[in-house]
């Protein structure tokens, strides 16, 4: 079940499966987000990544900062209505009628999309069996994304109590496409929950990528390579160890502070159908200062690349996606 601290945003959420709610947004394919929640009783994390057709997987810790309190609740929602909790036992079992409005209820930033331009306040109306009401949402914060406008505060807040107001944070929300082509999604539970967070975790490999360059991090920039990576570029196949990779991007990044490093369209990920391989291809566009003999020099460019992942299939510990080759070109 779902526990105490969620019980409103259960209500609250329901409200968004009423007749005449608008569609969600076509514009924003996939989405990976994870919130920092201030509750009426206290803190948690939530953590989602949901597809255009309503495919959703849904992770809600609490208290966040207290290992011997924490309480994790794990569903997942198919691209129709049919939804999973884990139970006690680690197993996915039937969710509760109503938990697949409960979880798109949590996706405040859809609803934003499909509410037109930045939105600040959207209001609906409950359902009876929920007790009726209006739901209200407070959207602020409203940050570009790759093309988009993403409200990265939004308060939700029940007419039956309104004093009881979650405040969610986003500390992170990712577009994402995923390749046309790839396997579709599992109906096992299991399953399903599984690809929905490699798709998230991919979906944060590129980010770091992307960080590290705006933050010349040589470190950060290769800490998920394999110990060797195939490169193509120029024509050419190559080799590289993570080490020689390190030492070259050390000096690369350490001579270049970047003004804007950021992709310029929704990356788009492929995923094999046992999870074991993947690849995430962008584009990004750059500018900055790179520093040499003593002269600073502009520089600007742009590529579109492609990155292969890999990652042991089982139940292994450690399954951390290594990035295994790259393929790059620069635009003209």
């Amino acid at each position: 079940m779902i526990r105490c601290a969620a019980i409103l945003l259960l209500c609250t959420a329901r409200a968004f499966g009423a007749d005449g709610d608008p569609p969600l947004s076509p514009a924003l394919a996939g989405l990976a987000s994870r919130a920092e929640v201030t509750a009426p009783r206290g803190t948690l994390v939530t953590e989602m990544v949901s597809l255009a057709d309503g495919t959703t997987r849904f992770v809600q810790v609490y208290p966040p900062n207290d290992p011997r309190k924490r309480t994790r609740e794990e569903l997942v929602v198919d691209g129709g209505d049919r939804a999973w909790q884990r139970d006690a036992g680690g197993k996915f079992v039937a969710a509760d009628p109503g938990t697949a409005a409960f979880m798109r209820g949590h996706d405040a930033v859809r609803l934003a999309l499909a509410h037109g331009s930045r939105p600040s306040r959207i209001s609906l109306a409950a359902p009876a069996e929920m007790g009726g009401g209006i739901v209200t949402i407070e959207l602020s914060d409203y940050r570009r994304v790759i093309g988009l406008d993403l409200p990265f505060t939004a308060v939700f807040v029940h007419s039956a109590a309104p004093n009881d107001r979650f405040i969610y944070r986003y500390t992170s929300l990712l577009p994402f496409r995923v390749a046309p082509g790839s396997p579709s999604s599992s109906s096992d539970a299991a399953a399903l929950f599984e690809r929905l967070g490699n798709l998230a975790e991919l979906a944060g490999a590129h980010d770091r990528v992307m960080a590290a360059h705006r933050s010349s991090d040589a470190g950060m920039l290769t800490a998920d390579a394999a110990e060797l990576t195939t490169v193509s570029g120029r024509g050419r196949l190559s080799q590289v160890t993570r080490d020689d990779q390190l030492a070259r991007m050390r000096e690369y990044l350490g001579a270049t502070r970047f003004s804007r490093y950021a992709d310029t369209v929704v990356p788009v990920i492929a995923l094999s159908a046992d999870g074991s391989l993947a690849w995430l291809a962008c584009e990004t566009d750059a500018a900055g200062v790179h520093s040499a003999h003593g002269r600073n020099e502009p520089v600007e460019y742009a590529f579109s690349w492609l990155e292969l992942y890999a990652r042991d299939p089982g139940d292994a510990p450690n399954r951390a996606w290594r990035a295994i080759g790259n393929a790059s070109s620069q635009r003209p």
